[in-house]
């Protein structure tokens, strides 16, 4: 149950960090992680958004004081309402997703980024699931994306819940052409929490997770290889993601018992 769990909190992340990194690509805001976004998650025919179109809001405001740098702020809101702009009635979203942020250019030595976005819900459901709390990411144009949660939380249709904290590590590599064939996306770092069952857990990324984009779904990222070693209530279970090829399953590892489990 914990190995589940955490691959759902992985999948969440990565869900989220879709939407807004689209969105910030749509208003002209890319570089970083918004560039290694990939997919666009409000795409109709993205089988993972259902084709929902929320009503966006943002607000910009435009700091020129420094002599070498600009530096953008404000918030983007994006809201889903209840669901009824979706066409899928089965992949379906509602609520709100707010990303505050601050987006730094600057031209010191040669055009440089960095930023720091604060993602928080409001009743925001996918499908079936309600997810709470915050998502702390911090990019820059040399390095990684670092991806903070701070006291998230997925509910799930019959009430359970499971929640979580820790920090993910993602990087990004772009295809050869501009249709993100051949991208990955990498991710390293550890999470602990709560699993469904109440049992505390803490699972940690013993081989970098990778996503490859476009394996089942020309709109996705699916993972394809990377072990996660999770340990609750003293027990320990290894997540295996696969050798790397395009493939829907992923396998957990208890006391020497093999099960195998869908990806999705």
């Amino acid at each position: 149950m914990a190995a589940l769990d955490n691959s759902q909190m992985v999948s969440a992340t990565q869900t989220v960090m879709g939407i807004t990194s689209d969105t910030f690509g749509q208003n002209g805001m890319i570089g970083g992680r918004t560039a290694g976004g990939g997919h666009n998650e409000n795409d109709p025919q993205d089988g993972e958004s259902g084709g929902c179109r929320p009503s966006i809001t943002r607000s910009f405001n435009l700091d020129t004081s420094h002599k070498d740098s600009l530096i953008y702020s404000g918030t983007i809101s994006i809201d889903y309402g209840n669901g009824t702009t979706c066409t899928d009635s089965i992949h379906i979203r509602t609520g709100k997703i707010t990303d505050a942020f601050v987006y730094i250019l600057s031209y010191k030595d040669s055009l440089q980024f960095s930023s720091t976005e604060t993602i928080t819900f409001d009743g925001f459901h996918k499908d079936t699931v309600q997810v709470d709390g915050t998502i702390i990411i911090a990019s820059s144009s040399s390095g990684p994306s670092s991806v903070e949660a701070k006291d998230a939380k997925i509910t799930y249709k019959d009430g359970t819940f499971a929640s979580w904290q820790g920090t993910l590590i993602y990087h990004y590599e772009k295809g050869e052409d501009r249709h993100w064939s051949g991208s990955t996306i990498k991710v390293t770092g550890s999470l602990s929490g709560t699993t469904r069952s109440g049992s505390n857990f803490t699972a940690t990324i013993t081989k970098e997770l990778v996503y490859q984009y476009g394996c089942f779904d020309k709109h996705k990222f699916t993972p394809v290889s990377g072990t996660i070693q999770v340990v609750a209530g003293g027990v320990t279970s290894m997540v295996d993601y696969g050798d790397g090829t395009c493939h829907a399953t992923f396998t957990i590892t208890t006391d020497g018992v093999t099960t195998v489990h869908t990806i999705g």
